[in-house]
């Protein structure tokens, strides 16, 4: 039933559009050439599109592409121009004289303010039916960041951004919540109006270990970025379809401008230092000579052993951009220089970014040309790995209370004349859980490197003044090279007994287009904006991998060295090519000003759903706005108030080759496929409804915007095993509805408390609840991960998307006291059971900005209430015997509790540190009794600015100097759990919430220089 409305509601709209088109034609071929004239912004620079109306009567023009109008009127008649993001004007038509000039003002009212929407269409933002949120480009590179997603945390309400260890690496951004099962939970990127590939590079292990190379979105520069629109809802991304099944994260960068030559640099240095470490104890030594665990007997003047690992990282970022251009031509360049160090040796990060950006005008300003061209080289090395194996923290953490590891730091490395060659030097024999950490950051090397070119190409002529075509294409090539060399020494479980080698080359590559007719019309109080197109997006990966678990030859790592055998793997990698083709409607009517309607649509075509019946799937979309404020008089002090509604349907593709699944060939072997054609496969769905009301107060000082919505995702992918005797082991279903609830709000001041003062603040809070209503028929539980280290993320009918489960100590049903065995040590609980979940309850995040006279002072609060967070590093740490919770139990006489004997029935009070720690703790045993609050509340960031007065560098070509102090994550108000909630052992969908070794979170603090030329 919705479909069939959905497409009436669509064809009625096309209907009004051709319509549309066909009316103004008409209307424009009766008038008459009277008045005359030019209009011009502030600068001088002819604007287009200007709206003229006769007031009082349907009559109107707009500008062309030069500013020039012409207009038939009464003399007496007087003109209305209005342009988006401008301040209304009425002037009469007898003070149009020719040569008539008019300059219009920018409008910082709310009515004027512009957003950048989907296809990077800019509307009014009093116009828009669905939420938005905008960052300008100062709020990014305010505090610079490895990768500039993490400078948005605490600033846009429904947004949450994890990430894992180590320089560049990549980040998780969930906006309002986790929904889909198989797919991405994350945003489409988008700039400039074109989806931006984004992909991930991570080597996981499980638990075991996890590398992180980063992502696609860090490669941006973030210098070259204007500002971000942040569309969280289905509403905002429906014309990006299923691509956009998780919101968009909307990026608008920098252009030429006409006018003088403008040349702006800027120099960022930050000191990295690690903001917390774990709590060890300093009282009791190694267990025995010869012993990794530390249950010994007291010690005096332990060495800090941990400390002295950590260096003082650096980051320093260097970036120039110049701007010139006339009303014909108009040019942007930049680059920028990256330059890290990380908080451990040998970790370290360059990067370089070009960019060069074109925009050109021809046949009397009709055409215009737009092109650009990003070039990206960066490498990594030495990111380290969390996990528990070759990971080089949780080996100095263990490492026995007491014993000083300077020998083994300063020689790492021994000679063995046996072999002729260095091997590890460490106190006991190497072993998968604990190796020497020096050894593994000089002789366990990882290096990635990745080069990137994005072209783009658009073209957009205008018609008429009120109707122009655009084309669009882009072509954006990843070409990633990994190695790792894992020198002879390091444990044979890795790397044999020479050495081993892994090479990985993959090259992904994405192609798009689009082809779009924009309408921007006004009949007098009717005003009508309209588009239809079509897009083409392709996307392939393919590579060659090659790994050799033990060389031929100890330490030579080249491919000839490779011993082919059991432990190696030679082959080819690759995803094919996926297609992705689409039409999309989209027409918006406003009335007087105070009431908008928006309808779109969307058919797309995927190639991921071959030897279906379901080739294409259709997502419509309605919203409606109306703005009370120019509706009714309201009280003086409101001067701006609007109500906005929205529903959508967007999809989500599924992954490639699971309709016809086939064999594959892997280390010149033919691999036989085991999972059955699935050929009534369903995209899936989400259902969005989404209502909201904006208020601004006393001119604008003090605003409101809040937002209530509810998604359902529906037609969710799973992977079920099916009965032996079919001949496959496993099939795939569709089936589920995840429901995400919430509430968004932001709050903003303005106060100027004198002519020299002036606050602004803003507040946002966010929260969202999450609910299983249905898994596929007859599933009430679907693994989404099942960890060899009794770690569990598992969807439960009832429960919540990220439930995490884990083993927990066993309790007495009747009076829930702990069962104490009769050997001393506490019983574990065989099932596992739901332990918590890590999404919070509440957000906020509070942004305040000072600027007197020349300086300027701006820092950011913000918090993450509830949840629940596990950390197995703990858990390691007090089976070790190193923790400062073993050493305190040990001082304390014991770890008390509220037990019951498991043979007698009697109270237990107190159990032995050792039996209890060595029992809970360690690796695979309790994981549920390490679970800690997610609370967390920091002083996100700090800025300090001075601009030199215009005195001191006038007559000179500087224009503007700025010096600033900066700071990020200086202050932790409140941490509950052992590590920052926000760094996660990895940020695929299975890994919410968990520490295994992780790296700590930095303090940064440096200062940074802008100049203008």
């Amino acid at each position: 039933m919705l479909r069939k409305f959905s497409a009436y509601v669509m064809n009625k709209g096309l209907l009004l559009l051709l319509f549309s088109f066909f009316l103004s034609a008409v209307l424009l071929a009766q008038q008459k050439v009277v008045l005359t004239g030019t209009v011009l912004s502030a600068d001088h620079v002819p604007l287009s599109g200007v709206s003229i109306n006769i007031k009082g009567a349907a009559k109107g023009t707009v500008t062309d592409v030069r500013g020039k109008f012409s207009l038939q009127a009464d003399p007496s008649a007087r003109l209305v121009f209005s342009f988006i993001g401008y301040s209304e004007m009425e002037i009469p038509a007898s003070a149009i004289v020719p040569p008539f000039v008019v300059q219009m003002r920018a409008d910082s009212s709310s009515l004027g303010e512009v957003t950048v929407t989907a296809l990077g269409i800019k509307r009014k933002s009093a116009a828009l039916t669905y939420s938005v949120q905008k960052v300008t480009g100062d709020e990014v590179t305010g505090v610079p960041q490895t990768n500039f997603m993490n400078s948005l945390t605490g600033k846009v309400s429904g947004m949450t951004v994890s990430t894992s260890s180590g320089l560049g690496s990549s980040v998780k951004v969930l906006l309002r919540g986790s929904r889909s099962v198989s797919g991405s939970n994350q945003p489409l990127y988008v700039v400039d109006g074109i989806p931006l590939q984004n992909p991930v590079q991570t080597v996981q292990n499980g638990s075991q270990s996890s590398q992180d190379f980063g992502d696609g979105i860090s490669n941006i520069n973030p210098d070259d970025i204007e500002s971000i629109s942040v569309l969280k809802g289905a509403s905002a991304a429906a014309l990006y379809g299923s691509q956009a099944a998780n919101g968009v994260i909307l990026i608008t960068t920098k252009k030429g401008k006409a006018g003088n030559t403008r040349v702006n640099f800027s120099s960022n240095m930050t000191l990295d230092k690690a903001a917390y470490k774990p709590e060890l104890q300093n009282s009791y030594g190694q267990t025995a000579a010869g012993s990794d665990q530390s249950w010994g007997g007291p010690i005096t003047n332990a060495r800090d052993n941990v400390s002295e690992f950590f260096r003082t990282g650096r980051t320093w970022v260097n970036s120039i951009g110049v701007t010139s251009g006339t009303d014909k031509m108009m040019t942007y360049f930049s680059y920028a220089n990256t330059s890290a160090k990380g908080i451990l040796e040998n970790n370290n990060m360059t990067k370089h970014n070009i960019s060069l950006r074109e925009s050109l005008k021809f046949l009397n300003d009709k055409l215009t040309v737009n092109g650009g061209v990003s070039v990206t080289n960066q490498t990594i090395n030495n990111n380290p790995n969390a996990g528990f194996q070759t990971n080089p923290l949780l080996d100095l953490y263990v490492f026995p209370r007491g014993l000083d590891i300077t020998p083994y730091r300063d020689h790492y490395q021994v000679f063995d004349s046996a072999r002729n060659l260095g091997t590890q030097n460490w106190f006991v024999t190497p072993a998968a859980l604990n190796q020497n950490p020096y050894w593994l950051m000089n002789r366990n090397l990882y290096a990635y490197k990745r080069n990137r070119i994005l072209l783009n190409l658009g073209l957009r002529y205008d018609i008429t003044p009120w109707l122009n075509f655009q084309l669009r294409g882009n072509a954006d090539k990843i070409i990633d090279d990994n190695t790792t060399k894992l020198y002879a020494g390091t444990t044979p479980v890795y790397g044999g007994q020479n050495g081993a080698y892994d090479v990985t080359n993959l090259t992904t590559t994405q192609y798009y287009g689009d082809a779009i007719l924009n309408m921007n019309r006004s009949f007098g109080d009717l005003g009508i904006n309209a588009t239809l197109g079509s897009s083409i997006t392709s996307n392939s990966q393919n590579g060659q991998t090659a790994s050799s678990s033990d060389l031929f030859i100890p330490n030579v790592f080249n491919l000839q060295n490779m011993n082919k055998g059991p432990l190696s793997n030679f082959g080819s990698y690759s995803e094919g090519t996926q297609q992705l083709q689409a039409v999309f409607e989209s027409i918006n009517l406003s009335w007087k000003k105070w009431l908008y309607l928006d309808l779109t649509g969307r058919t797309d075509w995927s190639s991921n759903l071959s030897y279906t019946p379901n080739g294409s799937y259709f997502y419509p979309s309605g919203g409606l706005t109306l703005v009370l404020s120019e509706l009714t008089t309201l009280p003086q002090a409101i001067s701006f108030a609007k109500v906005r509604g929205s529903y959508a349907i967007v999809g989500n593709t599924v992954p490639p080759y699971v309709t016809n699944p086939v064999n594959y060939v892997s280390n010149g072997q033919i691999v036989f496929n085991t999972t059955a054609p699935f050929g009534e496969l369903k995209p899936e769905k989400s259902k969005s409804l989404e209502l909201g009301m904006e208020l601004r107060l006393f001119k604008d000082q003090l605003s409101f915007d809040v937002t209530y919505y509810k998604t359902n995702a529906i037609n969710q992918f799973f992977s079920i095993a099916v009965p032996p005797g079919t001949g496959y082991s496993s099939r795939f279903i569709n089936g589920g509805n995840i429901q995400n609830t919430g509430v968004e709000a932001t709050v903003g001041y303005t106060q100027k408390a004198s002519r020299q003062l002036r606050w602004t603040t803003q507040a946002n809070f966010d929260l969202n609840r999450n609910r299983v209503i249905s898994l596929a028929s007859g599933i009430d539980q679907y693994v989404l991960l099942q960890d060899i280290n009794n770690y569990s993320n598992i969807l439960k009918v009832g429960g919540s998307y990220g439930d995490l489960y884990g083993q927990v100590v066993k309790r007495d049903s009747a009076t829930h006291k702990v069962i104490i065995n009769a050997d001393g040590t506490p019983a574990i609980q065989s099932a596992q059971a739901m332990v918590g979940n890590a999404s919070p309850k509440f957000k906020l995040g509070w942004n305040n900005t000072f600027d007197w006279k020349d300086f300027s002072l701006s820092f950011l609060v913000d918090g993450s209430f509830g949840g629940r967070v596990m950390s197995l590093t703990q858990q390691i740490l007090d089976g070790y015997g190193v923790s400062k919770a073993s050493g305190d139990a040990r001082a304390n006489g014991g770890v008390k509790v509220n037990g019951i004997d498991a043979v007698t029935g009697k109270d237990v009070d107190v159990v032995d540190p050792q039996k209890w720690y060595t029992t809970v703790g360690n690796i695979q045993h309790a994981t549920g009794e390490y679970m800690y609050s997610a609370t967390t509340v920091r002083l996100r960031q700090v800025s300090l600015g001075y601009s030199l007065p215009k005195k001191l560098i006038a007559n000179s070509v500087i224009r503007n100097v700025q010096l600033s102090l900066i700071g990020r994550n200086l202050w932790y108000i409140r941490r509950d759990a052992p590590f920052d909630p926000e760094m996660s052992l990895s940020t695929g969908n299975q890994w919410p919430g968990l520490d295994v070794g992780g790296l700590p979170a930095t303090r940064s603090y440096g200062f940074s220089v802008n100049v203008t030329f």
